[in-house]
């Protein structure tokens, strides 16, 4: 807070701007998005007068992010597919991210056959990166629109990932959440 009332006391547009989006993350963190999204909001007006696209496109897909865990899915997929239009090539992490975010907007309206597609990008980048801790959460997040098409063997194949992943990285509540995912969906 003491950052935040800084940062709009000094008038500088990008150190603004970054305690907007660190303010909007935190408040995320504690599932707090309705706070979150207005600072989401002032972080991208920000940026969008700095003529940095990355960082407008970071912006985006967090503002975008806020709006689908508020349940405003129409905005979260416009700020998202932005995001993901507005990308520098070669910002594969980036993407890798926009791309989930797109695939939890796709599997909350119903277009799980879309929400599979946008996963599994996402999910091809982050295993080309290297990164085995967003793999996990993808591959957690995939096996919900596989439940919802009806392909239970697909989910329990992506969720045994997600489980052995979550385990190796010492996620305890995230392995326990999706033990009882795979224990639904055998059960089911």
């Amino acid at each position: 807070n003491q950052a935040l009332a800084l940062a709009e006391q000094h008038d500088n547009p990008d150190v603004n701007a970054t305690v907007q989006l660190t303010f909007t993350r935190v408040l995320g963190q504690n599932g707090d998005f309705r706070r979150a999204l207005p600072h989401a909001e002032r972080a991208l007006a920000l940026i969008r007068g700095l003529g940095q696209p990355a960082r407008e496109a970071d912006a985006l897909n967090t503002a975008g992010w806020c709006a689908a865990k508020l349940g405003d899915y129409e905005t979260a997929r416009a700020h998202c597919q932005a995001a993901l239009d507005l990308l520098p090539s070669g910002a594969s992490n980036s993407k890798a991210n926009y791309l989930d975010s797109l695939g939890y907007i796709e599997h909350r309206t119903g277009h799980h056959d879309l929400a599979v597609e946008r996963y599994q990008q996402a999910l091809s980048l982050f295993r080309a990166l290297g990164a085995d801790s967003d793999c996990a959460d993808t591959l957690d997040n995939l096996g919900h629109p596989y439940t919802a098409l009806g392909q239970r063997e697909r989910a329990r194949a992506v969720w045994r990932q997600a489980l052995e992943l979550y385990r190796r990285q010492g996620r305890g509540e995230d392995a326990e959440r999706v033990r009882r995912q795979l224990d639904a969906v055998d059960g089911g």
